[in-house]
C-alpha cells in the first residue's frame, strides 16, 4: 500500500516539537511494516493519513484519516475525512462537541530497550523547546541533582538514557516510559502556564492518559515544595511497571495497524444525548461522568460565552447525534442507574405536543413537584403530585427537551441565569412544558440562601418580562422566599422607573 502522510511537521527533529515526531514515527513505521510512503501531495497513493489542515487534500478521492494530536483550533477536526482518531479522551470530547464521531488511540511509540534507572535519584532530564517555556520553574533543582535540559541536536533517546527520572509533558513522557524511565508531568508551557499532574504511578496512571500527559488531567500549580515533594517518590521499581504500560498501550506498530483497518462508523442508535457546560473539569468527571449515562453521548463545552450560546451549540451537537431526546444539565448532576429508563418511561406518557420537561419545579398553581434532592438543602424533595405534571418553572439543572421540537435558546439572553424561566415560557409557546417523575440527585455547593441577584439577571428579568408580556414569571425552583419577595420588589420599582 502507498500511504502519503500529509501533517504541519513530519521530521523527528525535535525542533518540530511532539507532533511532528508523531507523524515521522508514522511514516517509519509504515516503512517497517512492509509499505511505501510519501510526503508529497501530488503524488498517487491508496490512503491519506493527515493532521491538521486537509484543505489542500479535499479534492483528492482516496480514504483519508485525520488524527488529532490536542484541543488547540489548529488540531479541530476539518470537514472531508473518512475516518477520526483522537489521541486521548479529553481530545476525543472536544470534537464530540463539535459533531466529529472519533476514535481514540494513543501515540504510536517506538519501544526502545528499557535502561534501568539508579536505586537514587541523582539524574534528571528536562524535555522541552525552549521557545514554549515561560520561566522555568525547576530553577532550583540545579543546587540539589544533576539536571540536564534536552538538547534538539542530541537524538532525544541517548538523553533518556542517560537519566534516572525527566520532566516533562505528553510525547515526551511516553518516550521516557518507552525506556522505562519513571516521569514527572510537568511544566511552565506558554499555552497553559506552570502546572502538572505529578509523578506517574500505576494509581495514577490512567488517569493522566485521559489528557494524553499533558499536566490538564489535574492541573496542579507548579511550587518548589509540590516539585519536591513528588520527586520524593521516586522508585526504582517503578521502570518496570512504566515500560510495560507503554509497551502495551502504544507499541507503534499496534497503533499504526489500527489505522489501517477499514472502519465504518455507524450513526449511534441513541434515543437520548446528554448536553453540559462545564467551567470544573473534575466536578464534570467526579459527578455527571460517573453517573449512568448508559450508551447516551454527553456533549460538553467549556466556560461558553453565555448560557444560551452554549446551550444552542449542544442542542446543535445532540441534534447531529440523531438523538430525540436531549438533557441539558448541570456538571454537578448524579443520574442514577434507574435514570435514563424512568425518563423515557416518563416522557412516553406526555401528549405530542411537549417540548421541555424537568425533574424539580413548580406546578401551575405555584406548588412545589417534583422528586429531586439538592445537596445544597438538607430536605429530600418528594412532592405528592401525580406525576407528570404541566409546570409554570422548572429547575436549570436538568431542562429535557424534544428535539423534534426545534427548541433553541434566544442569544440575545445575557450570563448563565433565567435560562430555566425562558425554557419554560418559550416551551409554552411552542406547546406544553412538564415536571416528569425521574429523581436524581444534584451535588451542588452553593448555599441558596447567600444567592443575591446581580445587574445582570436584573436585566434580563426585565428583558423577559418584555419578551413574555402577561405570562407568569419564576426564577428558580429552589430560591428562598426573602430572595424571592427582594427580587419581586426591586422588579416592581424597576418597572415603575420604566414608565
Amino acid at each position: 500500500m502507498k500511504v502519503l502522510i500529509s501533517a504541519k511537521y513530519v521530521s523527528d527533529d525535535a525542533k518540530c516539537g511532539g507532533s511532528g515526531r508523531f507523524m515521522q514515527c508514522v511514516s517509519d513505521t509504515l516503512i517497517e511494516l512492509g509499505h511505501t510512503v510519501t510526503t508529497n501531495v501530488n503524488d498517487e497513493c491508496d490512503l491519506i493519513i493527515c493532521s491538521h489542515d486537509i484543505s489542500l487534500l479535499k479534492s483528492r478521492l482516496e480514504k483519508k484519516v485525520f488524527i488529532s494530536h490536542g484541543v488547540i483550533l489548529e488540531e479541530a477536526c476539518p470537514k472531508g475525512a473518512d475516518r477520526y482518531i483522537s489521541i486521548s479522551e479529553e481530545v476525543r470530547a472536544v470534537h464530540t462537541a463539535n459533531g466529529f464521531n472519533t476514535d481514540t488511540i494513543g501515540q504510536p511509540i517506538v519501544i526502545k530497550k528499557r535502561v534501568q534507572p539508579g536505586f537514587f535519584l541523582r539524574n534528571i532530564l528536562i524535555i522541552r523547546r525552549e521557545e514554549q517555556l515561560l520561566k522555568d520553574p525547576f530553577d532550583f533543582l540545579f543546587d540539589q541533582y544533576n539536571v540536564k535540559v534536552s538538547d534538539p541536536n542530541i537524538p532525544i533517546e541517548d538523553q533518556i538514557a542517560w537519566a534516572d527520572l525527566c520532566i516533562t509533558l505528553g510525547r515526551g513522557a511516553l518516550e521516557s516510559m518507552a525506556q522505562g524511565k519513571p516521569v514527572l508531568i510537568a511544566d511552565n508551557r506558554h499555552y497553559m502556564g506552570a502546572v502538572g499532574d505529578g509523578y506517574v504511578t500505576p494509581s495514577n496512571i490512567k488517569e493522566i492518559a485521559k489528557n494524553n500527559f499533558s499536566g490538564r488531567r489535574f492541573a496542579i500549580p507548579i511550587t518548589k515544595n509540590w516539585v519536591l515533594a513528588e520527586l520524593k517518590k521516586y522508585k526504582a521499581e517503578d521502570s518496570h511497571f512504566l515500560y510495560n504500560y507503554v509497551k502495551k498501550n502504544h507499541n507503534a506498530k499496534t497503533i499504526v495497524q489500527e489505522y489501517l483497518k477499514k472502519k465504518v462508523h455507524i450513526k449511534p442508535d441513541n434515543k437520548v444525548a446528554f448536553g453540559c457546560m462545564v467551567n470544573d473539569r473534575k466536578r464534570l468527571d467526579l459527578i455527571l461522568r460517573n453517573s449512568s449515562l448508559g450508551s447516551s453521548p454527553c456533549f460538553t463545552i467549556m466556560e461558553p460565552e453565555t448560557a444560551s450560546k452554549g446551550l444552542n451549540t449542544m442542542l446543535d451537537a445532540i441534534e447531529k447525534s440523531g438523538a430525540e431526546i436531549g438533557v441539558l444539565t448541570h456538571q454537578d448532576m448524579f443520574y442514577p442507574g434507574h435514570w435514563l429508563p424512568a425518563m423515557e418511561k416518563q416522557i412516553e406518557k406526555l401528549p405530542e405536543d411537549w417540548v421541555i420537561a424537568g425533574i424539580v419545579g413548580k406546578d401551575e398553581e405555584g406548588n412545589l413537584c417534583g422528586r429531586f434532592h439538592d445537596m445544597s438543602s438538607p430536605l429530600w424533595i418528594v412532592s405528592d403530585h401525580d406525576l407528570p405534571v404541566k409546570c409554570a418553572c422548572l429547575d436549570e439543572c436538568t431542562i429535557i427537551v424534544n428535539m423534534k421540537s426545534g427548541f433553541r435558546f434566544d442569544e440575545e439572553m445575557l450570563g448563565f441565569d433565567l435560562y430555566g424561566t425562558y425554557a419554560c415560557l418559550r416551551g409554552q409557546e411552542l406547546g406544553s412544558v412538564w415536571i416528569i417523575d425521574a429523581w436524581a440527585e444534584h451535588y451542588c455547593t452553593r448555599f441558596h440562601m447567600e444567592w443575591e441577584p446581580d445587574e445582570v439577571f436584573m436585566k434580563m428579568w426585565k428583558w423577559l418580562y418584555d419578551r413574555f408580556p402577561g405570562q407568569n414569571l419564576d426564577s428558580t425552583v429552589l430560591v428562598n422566599k426573602e430572595n424571592q419577595k427582594q427580587l419581586d420588589k426591586r422588579q416592581e420599582l424597576k418597572l415603575k422607573a420604566a414608565s
